[in-house]
This record gives structure tokens, sequence and C-alpha cells, in this order.
């Protein structure tokens, strides 16, 4: 249940701290005397008349209760704007005024002191129980800085006693105070603080205040206004305000962790995704490099298998061979003998004949016949040779002798002529050979090229593009930290006619990088220390002021005709770059080049810089589109690109069918060159080729032949016989014999050579491998081990064709594989823009992985990979389920509880003021009394707040039903709700509960407890009314922030309030019902008022203190309300008598 409060004592003895005195020394205009008010616990008045310093003491006493200068307003009695003239400052310098000096237009401040001086003021507060709380502050200047040491003692202090040996920021005054007080004490009696946020909490804690709201109230109260808005003031001063930022912070921090937590995770399935392809190609070449070991080992088993198996076939063949050769040389004798019985017999047949003159006349034609036949085949087998060459080159075959010579000559002639037609076909080759890979080399260039812009969206490729990247790795920025200034630019579509001389003046500056401080120095470390292997240039960006705006330009400027990316923060900057080094003229002709000294540039390009250099670059490479590096959007080079791509293509497409023409030229002229040769060199003489001359010479010789035979019957008898026997002689010789002597040949000096020379290859090698199990080899390769010694070199021969084409299948394979490593390698160590922005440390998790060229250390990719699924993976789930598990119950719980108590402490407020509010008579005749009721405000914004907080509680059976059910509901409820409260303003206006409730007060009968009235809008009250209303209200407030309870706090409340010129404005009725409020709550009451108010406090006072101006200081009369009213009555009467 809430405390009771018992707000009605009258008895002074019950009473909490109540003002005893304050004092001030050189404060304001109260200047170089120690000024001192004591109302002694009791109502008192301080009076005077305007601007005399009635407010100066008010703002002192207001300086010490309400140290904070946002919670504390000077000179509230004023009603003017200009409050903020007076400061902590000028009350301790004494501004008195403004004066202007003749002749001058400005004024200069007066002043008391100067910044040598110091200023102390304090006041002490005592309870029945003879406690002390006496608060003091003392100023002064360092370096004409004003400074402040404030202090709180448990002894009544004085200036006087306690201040007078102040000696400003030595210090020593406070070793004098701390020894005076502290010393040989078990508690401090005196302490000081430098900061306002101590000295305050030490005052709450002192006077037993609810919070720092008692502080704001007590300046409320000085200078009392009737309320304007009741709702306001109920949520502002009567109820707590809590931290609720601080718990939104708390939370977020956790939350914070927690989506740290998450990104970890989802970082490191990214780099799975991305990795498991990777160790994917790095299993498959694990597999390869094992088949291909496997290929080995099997190639190494088939040699040795191959090579035993030929030592063992070698050795039956052999074997073999030597048995069958001995059986043939048997034979051979036979025959031999055979072959010289048959010789003997044709011995003696042709002698018989060669006696015989006819006989011997016959045997010399036959072997003049005989050499003849072999004179013709020779001479037709040239001729055909002859003819076959002559038709190929267009000659006439079968030649006459005149023919044959004017053959011969027309051969050389013509073989000259092919060997020069040869030599142009040559260099025509050649010079088309060059073509082709000067065709290869520009289309691999360009095609690098267009994967360079394709990754890059700009119009920079080459090395300068690769050296950047690798900056970028290094330093872990992006392309838009670090940009090229052409990806900045961008030649105006309407300007499009000037790209090319455009292109021309700032080639070299779009190649440069601009570099913010942030990466400076990193960048400035890489390229020092790191070979780049090219050239790159980059400039520091200084953040500093465009004067462009001042700076006139003409229209023709190339400034105009481009056109800058505005999302890059360094677009000021390259555009002043370009206006200061530049901004060429761009003119249309000639006539108008001439008008300018320096900077100008025609359409065409030519180009005059500065010192009268004049430049036009026409080489190609120049002019070409795809060298452009301006513009921050490369789609036209692409094209540009793709289209010369295209056009290289087709036109090595066309030069490779000119190499095979002029091949097949070439062909062509080299077989006519060599038919010619052949013709000149081969056939000299004609009677080489003439073989019918030959043919009538034996037709000759057989005619004589035969008329000799038939006149000789005895020697054609004997001739008959002698044939027979050369047949079988010649059939014996040329068959049988030559056979065997084939055989036996075949035998000795081939195949026994051949089986030798096999054995004798193969046994040291298989002498020098030793046993080698083939076992396992026999069983993988049945089909190719039936061999025989005919068989087993093509077997062994496609075998090992067979192994090679496997092996270079699985080298392809791999190296297709690798080159797809090597790819999404690159892919993974320069990830997009879109993941190193949601990554920030992703570059620095892969920079020392190796690059993809080093494809052999592809297993640092695998051993990431499987560290990533086995142990970070794990551990980074690990970590977010337990900051879940910590959000969820804990923190969320926590942070919706903080709402929860402090809307029930808004209730609970409320119901504690109305029951002080029950005691306090509002109206008389009838009585009655208010009371203070809080409704739900209709808040679409704090329904939807209070919703997604309810949301966020988790059912706990219904989360752990699932395995995600915890990070199922974080997505779907915590984090569309801690999204939502980081936009500050929606949480500023949802957070605060004592704006979920509107607030009226109501008026109920005492007697019968039933309503009167409802006072939900001031501007329904008369003035009375709301002055009535506004007293009653803070009555309860006051109770309430400053604690007067009925046990606890009493003793240590603060019973003291203060109110500047409360009654000027009201009437009397009201002016008595605040101070009967006051005695109702037993508040020791300092009124400020005009001396012709004075009556209405009379008789409620027991203190005067007064303050009249001397000049341009103050004084100030300290008594009580009898020698007051004696010194008004003397004054009245000798008023009367004059």
């Amino acid at each position: 249940m809430p405390e009771q409060y018992d707000l009605f004592t009258t008895n002074a003895g019950t009473a909490g701290y109540r003002l005893n005195y304050m004092e001030v020394y050189n404060w304001g205009t109260f200047n170089k005397r120690i000024y001192r008010i004591a109302p002694e616990g009791n109502n008192s008045l301080l009076t005077g008349a305007n601007a005399s310093g009635k407010s100066t003491l008010i703002d002192a006493l207001l300086t010490l209760l309400v140290p904070a200068k946002k919670d504390r307003f000077y000179n509230q009695s004023s009603g003017n704007e200009r409050k903020g003239d007076r400061t902590e400052e000028t009350y301790v310098l004494g501004n008195y005024g403004n004066i202007q000096a003749e002749g001058e237009s400005a004024t200069k401040t007066q002043q008391l002191r100067d910044r040598k001086t110091y200023s102390v003021i304090l006041a002490s507060f005592a309870n029945n129980h003879e406690q002390v709380v006496t608060l003091f502050q003392v100023r002064w200047f360092v370096n004409g800085e004003l400074k402040c040491s404030y202090g709180v003692s448990s002894k009544p202090l004085s200036i006087k006693g306690d201040f007078s040996d102040f000696n400003g920021s030595k210090g020593d005054w406070k070793k004098t105070l701390e020894k005076r007080y502290n010393a040989n004490v078990p508690k401090k009696q005196i302490e000081f603080y430098d900061t306002i946020k101590d000295y305050k909490d030490r005052i709450i804690n002192s006077f037993g205040l609810r919070s720092d709201k008692a502080l704001t109230l007590f300046n409320q109260i000085v200078g009392v206004k009737v309320l304007n808005d009741l709702d306001e003031f109920i949520r502002n001063n009567m109820l707590e305000q809590r931290d609720a930022e601080s718990e939104y912070i708390r939370l977020s921090e956790s939350f914070a962790t927690l989506m740290e937590a998450k990104t970890a995770i989802e970082k490191v399935r990214e780099q799975i995704a991305q990795l498991e392809p990777i160790d994917g190609k790095a299993k498959k070449l694990e597999e390869i490099d094992y088949a291909l070991m496997d290929l080995k080992k099997t190639r190494e088993l088939a040699v040795y298998w191959f090579v035993k198996k030929n030592v063992e076939l070698a050795d039956a063949k052999i074997v073999e061979l030597n048995e069958k050769l001995t059986g043939l040389k048997g034979k051979l004798a036979q025959l031999e003998e055979e072959k010289e019985r048959l010789k003997q017999q044709e011995r003696d047949l042709s002698l018989s004949i060669e006696n015989d003159d006819v006989g011997r006349q016959i045997k010399d034609l036959e072997r003049e016949i005989k050499s003849l036949n072999s004179s013709k085949q020779t001479r037709q087998t040239k001729l055909n040779s002859y003819n076959q060459k002559a038709i190929k080159v267009g000659l006439s075959a079968d030649p006459t002798a005149e023919t044959f010579v004017e053959n011969r000559e027309t051969a050389r002639i013509e073989k000259g002529k092919c060997q020069t037609s040869l030599d142009e076909k040559n260099e025509e080759l050649r010079l088309a050979k060059n073509r082709d890979d000067k065709f290869k080399e520009d289309i691999e260039e360009n095609i690098a090229i267009l994967q360079t812009l394709q990754k890059n969206k700009n119009n920079i490729s080459g090395r300068e593009a690769v050296i950047r990247e690798e900056i970028l790795a290094v330093v872990g920025a992006t392309t838009s930290e670090i940009p090229f200034v052409g990806e900045l630019i961008h030649v105006k579509d309407e300007e499009k006619d000037w790209e090319n001389s455009i292109e021309k003046i700032l080639h070299n500056f779009g190649l440069r990088l601009i570099v913010p401080d942030k990466y400076y120095k990193a960048v400035n470390e890489y390229v020092n220390n790191h070979d780049l292997r090219g050239r790159i240039v980059y400039h520091r960006y200084e953040e500093t002021s465009s004067l462009r705006g001042f700076q006139t330009r003409s229209a023709n400027c190339l400034l105009n005709k481009l056109e800058f990316n505005k999302k890059s923060p360094y677009s000021i900057w390259v555009e002043d770059a370009i206006c200061d080094h530049y901004n060429y003229a761009c003119v249309d002709n000639l006539e108008e080049f001439y008008r300018y000294k320096e900077k100008a540039v025609t359409k065409e390009g030519l180009i005059k810089s500065v010192h009268n250099k004049h430049e036009k670059d026409d080489r190609p490479h120049r002019n070409n589109r795809e060298n452009y590096v301006l513009g921050w959007d490369n789609k036209e080079k692409i094209a540009t690109i793709r289209a010369a791509v295209k056009e290289l293509q087709e036109q090595q497409k066309k030069n490779k069918d000119d190499i095979r023409r002029i091949n097949l030229d070439i062909e062509a002229l080299d077989k006519r060159k060599e038919c010619f040769d052949d013709i000149f060199k081969l056939f000299t003489k004609f009677e080489e080729i003439n073989w019918e001359e030959t043919a009538r010479a034996i037709q000759e010789k057989e005619e004589k032949k035969k008329k000799l035979e038939a006149t000789n019957d005895k020697v054609k008898e004997l001739q008959q016989q002698l044939d027979e026997v050369k047949k079988a002689l010649s059939k014996l010789e040329k068959e049988t014999i030559v056979s065997k002597n084939g055989e036996i040949f075949q035998i000795e000096k081939v195949d026994l050579v051949e089986a030798t020379n096999r054995l004798n290859n193969n046994k040291p090698l298989l002498d020098c491998l030793g046993e080698i199990d083939v076992t396992a080899f026999e069983e993988r390769n049945r089909n190719w081990i039936d061999v025989n010694y005919d068989t087993i070199e093509s077997m062994r021969n496609a075998f090992q064709e067979t192994i090679q084409r496997q092996e270079k299948q699985k080298e392809s394979e791999r190296s297709h594989i690798e080159g797809e490593a090597a790819d999404l390698i690159r892919k993974f160590k320069n990830p997009s823009e879109e993941i190193t922005l949601r990554f920030k440390d992703w570059r620095s998790d892969v920079h020392a992985l190796p690059e993809a060229s080093s494809i052999n250390l592809i297993g640092e990719y695998q051993k990431l990979y499987d560290r990533l699924v086995k142990e970070d993976l794990v551990r980074h789930k690990k970590k977010f389920d337990e900051y879940l598990q910590e959000t969820i119950i804990n923190k969320v719980s926590d942070f919706r509880m903080f709402f929860n108590n402090w809307e029930k402490s808004i209730k609970d407020t409320i119901q504690m003021l109305n029951q002080s509010l029950a005691e306090i008579d509002f109206s008389t005749t009838p009585v009655t009394f208010i009371q203070l009721v809080n409704s739900k405000r209709t808040n679409a914004e704090v329904a939807e707040f209070r919703q997604k907080l309810e949301n966020a509680i988790p059912n706990i059976h219904e989360m752990n039903s699932t395995i995600d059910g915890k990070r199922t509901h974080f997505e779907k409820k915590i984090q569309p709700l801690m999204e939502q409260l980081k936009i500050e303003q929606w949480r500023k206006r949802v957070m605060d509960v004592r704006s979920w409730f509107s607030y009226r007060a109501e008026e109920f009968y005492k007697e019968t407890g039933q309503k009167f009235k409802t006072y939900e809008s001031m501007g329904q009250l008369s003035g009375g009314e709301k002055a009535q209303l506004t007293y009653t209200i803070l009555g309860s407030a006051i109770a309430y922030q400053f604690g007067l309870t009925k046990d606890g706090l009493q003793a240590k409340s603060l019973r003291f309030i203060a109110i500047d010129e409360a009654f000027k404005a009201q009437d009397e009725d009201k002016a008595r019902y605040l101070i009967s409020l006051c005695k109702q709550l037993n508040l020791q009451l300092l009124v400020v008022t005009p001396s012709d108010n004075i009556h209405i406090v009379e008789n409620d006072i027991s203190f005067v203190h007064y303050v009249e101006r001397n000049g341009n200081e103050s004084r100030l009369f300290d008594m009580p309300i009898e020698i007051f009213r004696q010194e008004r009555e003397k004054y009245q009467a000798h008023d009367n008598t004059n």
C-alpha cells in the first residue's frame, strides 16, 4: 500500500529542515560586505522598492538550492524576455547597468568589481533534532574564467568565520576548513564538490527529496504562475521521470551483441557456401591425383610385366627358331646336291649344243636378246616415270627427241619461277602467322579487359585496376572509399562530340586514386613495401571549402561539358581539381583557338597547354573508345570492346582461312617445283627413255634366232632337253633353294636377331627390377595379358598409349578443375561490394590465404572450410543461442518490467497524491476536495509499441517446441521491435510512460463524496479558480516531491519555499488561500513582495528583510516583525506630522 501523508501538523517541533539564515558576499549589487537574512526557521518577508535587489537575493537562494542552470531561472518576477542578462558571472562582477560614452554607438557594462574579486553565498538549514545542513558556493576567476567550488556542511558556517581567508585556486582555504571541521571526527562535517551533479545529489539526499524534480518544483514555486496546462504539469512535475533511454541502451547493447553474433553466423555461412564448391573442387583434384598416382603405378607395373613376359616369350622363341633352323639347314644341303646334279647336266647339254656352229650362233643370239630385254624394261620404267611428272606439270608425254630437249629447258625455267613464287608465298605465310598471333593477343587482352570491367563496373582496367584491388584487399576499403578519379567523371550525353578530346586531356588524371585520411597511412605502407609491378598515382583527400562558387567560368569551358558523381564525397574535390588544372576552353575552330594564350582544345584533339606547348595524339589506341577511362558506368565501353572482340575474331577467322589457302598454295608449288626439278635432273638423255629402238633390235634378233633354229633338228632336240634342265634348275634355285635360304635368312638374320635383341633388351632391365608381385595387376588387366610373342609388343604399346591417354584426360580434367577452383578462390578473396559492406572484416579474414595462382595450396581453403563447419559455425551458433537466451528471457523481460513498474508507479503516485488532496479543503461553502484522475490516452504508436513489447516476451513452451523456436521468435518478434526502436523520435514518443495517460482534476463534496465538477482544461476557469486549483495542485506536488510523509523522511524533509512577488496580480482571498495552504503543509514561507502588499501576510510572518538601493549598491536590513512595525509606525507618525 502507498505510504500515508500527514500534512497538517502545525506543531513546529515535527517539521523538517527550515531556513535558519542566508549570507551573501560580493553578490550582484551587494558589494564588499557580508549581508545576512535570518528568519530562524520562521515565515519571513523580503521587501523593498522595485530594483532594490530583492530578486538578487532570491537568485542567490536559487543558485544554492537549484545548482543546474537548465533547471533555474533568474529574476523570475521581472516577467521580461531578457532574464538571460543575469548570470552567475554578472552577479560575481556586480553588473548594475550600461553606459554609452559620448561619441560612441556601443554601450559599456558597468560593474562594481573586477575579475580579481571572489564571491561567497551560503544558506544554513536546521531541524528540531538540531541537525544542520549548510549549503555554500565560492566563485572566483582564473585567467579570466569563472571557477566555482560547491560544498555542504553539517555545521552552521558563516562567511566571516569560515571564508574571510579565501585565497582562490591555491586551495589553502579548503585545507583550513578541512582541518577545522574534519580533523579528529568520526564523520566528515564539511565536504567539497567539483561537479554540479555530485553537489545536487548531496542536496537531494540531505533534504530527503524524492528526485531532482523537487528542485525544479522549488524553482517553479519561486515565480509561481497560474497553470495553463494541467495535464502537462501533472505529467512533468508530479510524476517521476525514469531513464527509459538508458534501459533502451542496455537492451540495444545486448541486441547489438546478439546481432554481431548473428552477423558472424551469416558471414560464416556465406563463407562456407563459397568455400563448399572450392572444397568440392579440391576433393576432385585429390581424386584426380590419386587416379594419376594409380595410373603411374599401373604404368610402372606394366613396364615390369611386359619386360618379364618378353623375356619369357623371347627365350621360348629362340629355342623354337633354333630347332626350325636345324631342320631347314639339313633340307638345304639336300637341295644343294640336287642343284649341282642339274648344273652338271646343263653344262653337258650346253657343251653338246656349242660344239655345233649353228647352236653357238643361237646361243649368242639368246644372250644378246636377254640383254636387250633388260635394257628395254629399264627404259620403259623410266619413260613411265617421266610421263607421270610431265603430265603433272602440263608437259608433253612420250616426247620425241626434240620435244625432250624443249621440256628440259622449260623445266629449268619453271623451276626458278616456282622457287620465286614459293619465296613470296612463304613471306605471305609469315605475315599471316604474325597477324594471327597479334589477333590472338589482342582478343585475349580485350577479354581480360572485359572481365575487369564487368567486375569493377567502371571504365578502368589493366594493371592500375589490379593494383587498386590489391590495395583494397590489404586496407579493407571499398571501391567507393578509394575510387579512381575517372569513376567520378562522366562526359555529358549532349557533349559526346567532345569525348575524345576530353579523354586525351583527363586520361592520366582519371587513372589516379583518391585516398581519404582514414586509409592514407595504410596505403602508403603497402605501396612503399611492395613491388607493384606497375605504376599508380594517388592523391591524399583532405576536405576543404570550395571557392568555385566565387569564380566565373566561360560557357565553352571543359568543366561545363562534364557531370560528376554526386553520391561520392569526393565529387567537389574532383570538380575543384579539374577547375584548377584542366579547365580547357573547348573551341570549334582554329580562329577561336588562336584567341587563347593557353589551355584550349579543338574537337579534333589539338591541345594547347601551358608554356606554348601544342600536342595532337592520333595514335590508334588513344582514339579507341575501349581505352577511355572516364565514367561511372562502363556499359558503352563494354559494348565497344565486345564489338571490337567480335571484329577481331572475324578478322582472325579470315586470316586463318588465308593461312590454310597459302599453305595449300605452297604445297602445290612445292610439288610442281619438285616435278620440274626431277625432269631436269633425272632425265638428261633422250636415249634413256627411248625403248622403241631397243624393241626393234630385239625383234630383229628373235627373227634371226628362229631362222637358225629351223635349220637344225639335233640342236633343236638338245635345246629342248637343255630348256627342261634349265627350267628344273631355275625352279630349284629360284623357288626351292631361294625359299629355303629365305627361311633360313629370316630365322638367322631376322627372327633370331629380333628374338635375341628382345631378350637382350629386356633381360638386364628384368634383372635390375628384381622380383615384383604383379598378381593384382594381372587381376585388374585380364584383357591386356592374353599375349604371345607376336602380339606382345603391339599390346604393350596399346596398353601404354591407353594409360597415357587416361593420364592426359586426368591432367586435362585437373587443369579444367584448377581453373574453376581459381575462379572460385578469386571470387572468395575479392568479394562483391555487397558482401564487403555487409561483412566489414571479410577481407581481413581472407587476406592471409594463398592467391588463386597458388592452386597447389588449395588445402588451406579446405582447412578453413573444415574449421568453419566444425568449429566456427558451432561456436558462433552457441554464442548466438546463449545471447539469444539471455536477451529473450532476461533483457527483453527486464525491459518490459521497467515499463510495467513505471506504469504501476504512476498509478501509485496518483493514489498517494489523492490521499493528500482529499485532506485539503479546496472550497469551503460547501467543503470540497480535489482528486487527480489518470486515464489511458488513445495513441496508435504507443499501442503499437506496447503490443510489440508484449509479443517480444516469448511463450516458453511454444518457443522450445521446435529446434529453431528461439531464433524464429527473435527474428519475428524481437528484431522488428528493436528495428522500430532505432528511430529516435519514435522512441521518444512511445517510451515516456507518463505520456501513456491523460490527466485531469475532479472536485468532490467532502460530506457526500459525490463528484461536483471535472477540470480538464484550465481555459474553462476564471482567474481566481485557476489560481486556487494551481495552488492546490502545487501543494500536493510539494508534499510528494519534498517527501512530507508521516514516517521515515519527516525529520529530514525540506519545509521551506520562497515566493517572489506572488500577490501582485492576485486578489487578496486567493493570496490568503495560498498562505493557508502553506500553513496546512507546515511550510516555512519566504515571501517577496513590495511594501504595499505587506498587509496580506503581515500576521503570518516573524521577520522582515528590507532591501534598499543606495546609489549603485544594495543594502539589507534584517529585523523581527515587531521592530518593523515600530519603524513603520514612526515613519507614518512622522509623515502625518508633516
